[in-house]
Parts: structure tokens; sequence; C-alpha cells
């Protein structure tokens, strides 16, 4: 992928959009501080901070979601201008791409794009709104048909539709959020192309992600906010990938995150998990065996049967064949509950839609799948919850440190915190994780490491999924390789063990 910053000189001369001494607290606590931020036509602006450090806040404020403190935002330097919500600020030209795109399932194409619009939703205007959204299309993705049900494409083709409903509205700006977290590398690559042809149009980007190869393949400059304040800022150049990572979190992390486990011999580790034989409509005759105090990381590529594996494991999918053991003595599983009684937790990929409830409070998300712990003849003792929360929010370092916070107001990191104490509290012993770090910056990553590591040290058998092969090699003792719902390979981790092995035996056909 090649560096956008030989581009920098295409951009306009004066900034699109400028925020400035921009400030935002909550509940005393400061989110943001007095902080500069601009935008000109035909650049990718990064925006990179851990997370907790802004980002969010700061992207609020500039869909209208919440509003400053003090500060203004002037667009087109024609002055101060106050943002009214999102459909404001796409009426004024500011569309956001999200890692989740907020599309309705049960639309067509043409309608998402036109979502709000209820003049061109309207069946007398049927016709004339989808040759409008065709004629965006193909530009933007000739082969996404504007008559197709949103709930039948990828995410990569939701991405575009979130994309056509900005340039819909005149668009001049559209913003990134970690929109490559759930996209194959040929997505990502076409994703990349897309937003190059946005800048030569004139357009003005805000990237936000974690993942520094990305940062310096389509940046032109980047911004760092930590702790709401901005550390650093100017030309992408002038950046090397581990001085941003260091800035983002203002310690060195190099060394942490290099680090390989260390080798057990695991002949002598009592058995936590046994499955032989697993099969079910995507998974075919799988044997796997974890044991206490290991980390089993398991590769493949997308829709290689790993998180299927995980979820039947787990009793959200049926299988149709073979036997689990828990420490020895063979289980039916066939339900979550049944799942948890056994002591295992899953930690699924989409946080949001699947482990947690946004609108609730760290307190009652924490008492989830514990409900029954906290009752007494069915009544709710709603302190002695109280204080188990807070005895892990000071252990996992859970940040803001108050149980009455909303879930949707935390970072991707402590919110990944909140659902692993949750199942900690439970009293599970085999955790199932699915890509535990997605869309986590790399300080939160390695606090989630070291958290994995802890629970395997404390006897707990981990099995992690990732897409991420570095984050593999810096886990797991050994390394399960899925493809096509099989396990092809199970190697221990060591020095002869790289990303390139691993990509070899996910991808061919036989290595």
């Amino acid at each position: 992928m090649r560096s956008a910053a030989s581009d920098l000189d295409q951009t306009s001369p004066a900034p699109i959009l400028s925020l400035t001494g921009v400030s935002k607290s909550f509940a005393g606590v400061a989110a943001l501080k007095n902080v500069d931020f601009d935008l000109h036509g035909g650049e990718v602006h990064a925006l990179l901070g851990e997370n907790g450090a802004g980002k969010s806040t700061l992207m609020r404020v500039l869909f209208g979601v919440w509003q400053p403190d003090s500060g203004e935002i002037s667009l087109g330097g024609t002055g101060s201008v106050t943002i009214n919500g999102p459909r404001h600020a796409l009426a004024l030209g500011i569309g956001l791409v999200s890692q989740e795109p907020s599309v309705v399932p049960q639309l067509d194409v043409a309608q998402n794009i036109y979502l709000g619009n209820d003049k061109a939703l309207s069946l007398s205007n049927r016709t004339r709104s989808r040759n409008a959204a065709r004629r965006i299309l193909d530009s933007l993705a000739p082969g996404l048909k504007e008559t197709a049900k949103v709930a039948t494409l990828g995410m990569a083709e939701r991405q575009m539709v979130e994309i056509a409903r900005t340039l819909a509205r005149g668009g001049r700006i559209i913003a990134f959020d970690e929109p490559t977290s759930s996209l194959t590398p040929t997505e990502r690559d076409n994703l990349f192309e897309i937003i190059r042809s946005l800048k030569r149009s004139g357009r003005a980007i805000v990237y936000i992600s974690h993942r520094m190869n990305e940062i310096h393949a389509i940046a032109d400059r980047v911004t760092v906010l930590r702790d709401g304040s901005v550390v650093a800022m100017g030309p992408i150049g002038n950046f090397a990938p581990d001085e941003l990572n260091n800035l983002i979190a203002g310690r060195e992390l190099a060394h942490e995150m290099e680090r390989r486990p260390t080798l057990r011999d695991g002949s002598s580790a009592k058995e936590a998990l046994r499955i032989e034989q697993l099969c079910s409509d995507k998974l075919h005759n799988i044997d796997l065996t974890l044991h206490r105090g290991e980390i089993l990381g398991l590769a493949g590529l997308v829709g290689s049967g790993r998180t299927e594996l995980v979820r039947t494991i787990f009793g959200a999918d049926p299988a149709t064949d073979g036997r689990i053991f828990i420490d020895g003595d063979a289980i039916d599983i066939r339900s979550p509950r049944s799942a948890i009684n056994s002591g295992i937790a899953l930690i699924p990929e989409d946080r949001r839609g699947q482990s947690l409830v946004p609108q609730m409070t760290v307190e009652q998300n924490f008492g989830l799948v514990n409900h029954r712990r906290f009752s007494r003849h069915g009544i709710l003792r709603q302190s002695y919850r109280r204080s188990e929360i807070a005895r892990y929010i000071g252990e996992l370092d859970i940040r803001p440190r108050w149980a009455e916070a909303l879930m949707r107001n935390l970072s991707g990191g402590n919110q990944q915190k909140v659902v692993i104490a949750r199942w900690l509290r439970s009293g599970a012993r085999i955790f199932l994780f699915d890509e535990p770090t997605r869309g986590i910056d790399v300080g939160a990553k390695t606090e989630i490491h070291d958290l994995l590591r802890r629970l395997a040290d404390n006897g707990a058998a981990v099995l992690v999924i990732s897409s991420e092969m570095p984050e593999l090699l810096a886990l797991a003792h050994r390394i399960g390789i899925m493809r096509d719902g099989r396990l092809v390979h199970t190697l221990s981790n060591g020095p002869g063990v790289t990303e390139e092995l691993l990509m070899k035996f996910a991808s061919e056909e036989k290595a």
C-alpha cells in the first residue's frame, strides 16, 4: 500500500472545516480540552488516539450529537455554525461511515441512500430516486444494484450505501470510523481506492483507525489525541509508525507488542475443554483440546469457520454431530445457558450487538449474566451488585470509574473490560474470545492482552480468535488454523512460527 503523503499539495489552501478551541465535559470530567482540528478539500486527515482519548466525542460534536461547552465550528470559512444533530450535519454535507453502518436492512439501497428525505421516498418519486441513486452508484460502486435489499449486502457494500447517502446530500466531508475492521484485504483495498477517488474530487476525509499500516497508506495529515488534548499534528511523513504508537499511548509500546508467550509443556496440563468430531452446517469433524492455563489461538481467513466454532461450543449455533467434554466429562450443550452453567464464557466480536446493552449503565450490563448471584428470593441486592462492579472497575482499570456511566459512552476497550468483568464474576473458567481487540487502540490492546495472560496464569483456559497474526503470535501457546470449516493444522508457537507460515496454512489448499 502506497503512502498518500505525495498528494498533500493537492489540498485546497483554506480549510473547509475548522474546529477551534473545542471543549466538552461530562459530569465534571473533561473529554475534550481546547481541541483545534481542521480539514482541507482533497486530503485524508487521520484522527488517532487511544479509546477514551476523545476521538468519538470530537466526532459526536462534529455530527451534532453533542454541543461543545466552548469553542466553535466553522464550515468553508463562513464563520461559526451550530450543528443541531446528525440530520442537520448531513444536510450541511458532513457524513459518517462507521465500522457498523447505520442502515435499515429491510429497505433497498436507494431507500437507504435517501433515508430521511420523505419526498424522495414517496411512491410517486420512487423511480426518480432510484435513478438518482443509480447515477451516484455508477461512479462509486457500479456492481451495487439500487434495488437490492440492504439485508442481503455484506459489510463493504453497506459502507458504500453510507458513502452514497452523503454524496446524495452534496457531501463535502466524510468521516470513516474504523471502516476496515470487518473487511477482507481485497475489500479494504477497494475501499482505499474509493477514498482516493473521493479525495481527487476535492472532498475532505477524516480517517479513524488503530492500524498504523493503513494510516501510512491512506493519510496525508495526522492528529493525535490523548486524554482529550491534541498532543501531535502534522504531515504523516513526519511520523514513524512506532512514534505514532508511543504518542497515542504516552509510553513505549514496541517491546509490549512484540512479546512472545513463554512456551509450556502441555502434556501435564489439565484438560479443560475437548471437542471430538464436532459438526454443524458449517463445521466438519473438528477435534480440539484446550488446557487449563493455556491460550489457544485460532487463525483463518474470513469465512473459515472460526466464529461458527465458538458459537457452536457455546450452544448459540446447533451442532449436528460430535461431543463436547468439560474437565473430562461429556456435556450436552444445547443453549448458551447450559454453556454458562458449565463454566464457559463467550465474548463475541460484535460487542454492541451481542455483548452489551448500550443504553444501560455499566453496573446493569455487569449484572446481565449474574442476575441470580445478585438476587435473594428474586429480589435484587443492588448494593451487593454495586460493590462487586466497583471492585472490578478498580481491578481492571475501567474508565470512567463510576458504575452509573452509560455503556454507550465508554470507549471500545473499556466496554470490553466490562464484558470480561461480567464473565469473571460468573465463575467462568473457559473463555472464548472472538476478535477481542477489534476496534481497540494499541494502548488498550496491550491491556486486554495482559488481562488474557492473567486469566491463563490463574488457571483459566482461553481460546482467542484473531485476524491479526501478530496478536496470535504474541498471545498464544498454540495456534490452530481453520479453513473451509475444518481445523487443518495446530502448531506450538515458537521462533519458527511466522505470520507468513500462518497465512500459508490458512490460504493454501495444501500446505
